[in-house]
């Protein structure tokens, strides 16, 4: 086994929220906010990384932008000072947590990071919560609406890299071994629903969000005498 990622996702999608958007966390800014405070994977009895990742100071409801979780990405991604291929992955959509937006003269507050552009950010609180505005349709454009806001689906993901080699063999490791494989990770607070802005209305969405777990592992077939193919792990 290479890597590991875990992710919070919406439990089932809906087509009016870009459902590839991965949140930090569910929960309304502030003292009760549900922020995650440190993450670390448990396999046998070995933890990794050797250290959790501190995502916001111990106890703390304002995250510190998880600087430290997306070097640990890059890490599992190989990725680490590779500027060849620029990723959309920036400040504007990493662990961002629920933001409010301003309607007029009203303001609406814990919503989701997963409107993919539909949104701009004019503020960034000292709390570390946005303040976005909606981006309007074009003039005489009726109900149409081309969006191109500044601010992106939010993404985030606990990752930990298990590689141990950067050659052509199989590599990584052996999880077979391992009696269990466990994510260790600590919110402040539960995680809570979130809302959503239909129209000019805010409405709960979502339910409880679910954590998926995926395993980048390593794999080999070999093709033997007499046609026989095996398969190493």
């Amino acid at each position: 086994m290479k890597a590991l990622f875990a992710v919070q996702r919406r439990p089932t999608t809906s087509y009016g929220f870009d459902s590839g958007a991965t949140f930090f966390d569910t929960s309304a800014p502030g003292l009760a906010a549900g922020t995650l405070q440190q993450y670390q994977y448990r396999i046998g009895g070995r933890y990794f990384p050797a250290a959790p990742v501190q995502t916001s100071a111990i106890g703390a409801a304002v995250h510190n932008g998880a600087c430290e979780a997306f070097l640990e990405l890059q890490k599992s991604l190989n990725i680490v000072g590779d500027y060849r291929l620029q990723t959309n992955v920036n400040a504007k959509n990493w662990a961002l947590p629920p933001f409010s937006i301003l309607n007029g003269t009203f303001q609406l507050n814990n919503l989701l990071p997963e409107y993919d552009y539909q949104m701009s950010i004019s503020d960034l609180g000292n709390t570390g919560v946005p303040l976005g505005i909606v981006t309007e349709a074009p003039l005489n454009s009726a109900n149409e609406n081309s969006f191109s806001g500044s601010m992106p689906s939010s993404c985030f993901a606990m990752s930990t890299n298990l590689e141990t080699s950067n050659g052509v063999e199989i590599s990584g490791l052996n999880a077979e071994e391992q009696s269990d494989i466990a994510l260790i990770a600590n919110w402040k607070n539960p995680q809570v629903l979130g809302t959503s802005l239909n129209g000019s209305q805010t409405q709960t969405t979502g339910g409880p969000s679910n954590l998926e777990v995926y395993s980048y592992f390593d794999a080999m077939i070999i093709l033997r005498e007499n046609n026989v193919l095996e398969l190493i792990q």
